[in-house]
């Protein structure tokens, strides 16, 4: 979690259905479909914000926020039209639109044109455009939620150790414990240590798969997002 947003991490626990997106939308549970879309795109869309338009934190927050409040209200989601492009896209194009607009209509309030924003150098990646961080932060918070969901399933179904296993070696800080190391810390034979750290794989990418089902349109665009995170 970083200082943009509390909404999407760790503790926030939003549906993760099988309903497609515009299923969800036109069936009248756009409530529904728009925390779903929050969960994945929030992060994303405040990150790319804030360097496209060089807004501090809050401006970016507050832009966000009027984003998908305005895309509820005018029923945003129902427009999408998988045919001619991929919901990510679809909304990356809205969301630079929208900010474009509130941007310019801040400029005309001002005297001259004089807006000053706070630097965000902290921010980016040493060459990387708004659009990219877009793509690297939607990445990054797809696979966030996907652990934590992976996470509440193993609590829930007594597999705890499954994830402590999975924590220690794939989401290890520094250099990962070898499964000798991970076998004694468990009092587990190495080849439960390497059949736990399997299942819990699988189940990730399943809770991936999922978290995009839940944003996509249908199978061939959840195929071709899939591709673009895992190829």
């Amino acid at each position: 979690m970083d200082a943009d947003t509390s909404i999407g991490g760790h503790n926030a626990r939003f549906p993760s259905t099988q309903l497609s997106l515009l299923d969800a939308a036109t069936s009248g549970l756009s409530g529904e479909a728009l925390e779903r879309v929050m969960a994945l795109y929030w992060r994303p869309v405040c990150r790319f914000i804030r360097l496209k338009f060089r807004k501090d934190n809050e401006d970016a927050k507050d832009l966000t926020q009027g984003f998908f409040a305005s895309a509820l209200q005018r029923g945003f989601f129902a427009r999408s039209d998988p045919a001619k492009a991929s919901f990510r896209t679809y909304l990356h194009m809205a969301v630079e639109r929208f900010a474009a607009n509130q941007h310019e209509s801040l400029n005309r309030q001002k005297r001259g044109g004089d807006i000053r924003f706070e630097p965000i150098e902290d921010q980016a990646v040493a060459g990387e455009s708004a659009e990219e961080s877009f793509k690297r932060e939607w990445r990054r918070q797809l696979f966030t939620l996907a652990v934590e969901d992976l996470r509440a399933h193993c609590e829930q179904s007594g597999k705890q150790t499954h994830f402590s296993i999975f924590e220690a070696y794939d989401l290890a800080d520094a250099a990962r414990p070898s499964y000798a190391e991970l076998a004694a810390r468990t009092g587990l034979p190495e080849t439960t240590v390497t059949n736990h750290l399997a299942w819990a794989r699988r189940m990730l990418r399943g809770f991936v798969t999922d978290r995009l089902r839940g944003t996509t349109s249908g199978q061939r665009e959840l195929h071709e997002e899939s591709r673009r995170i895992w190829n």
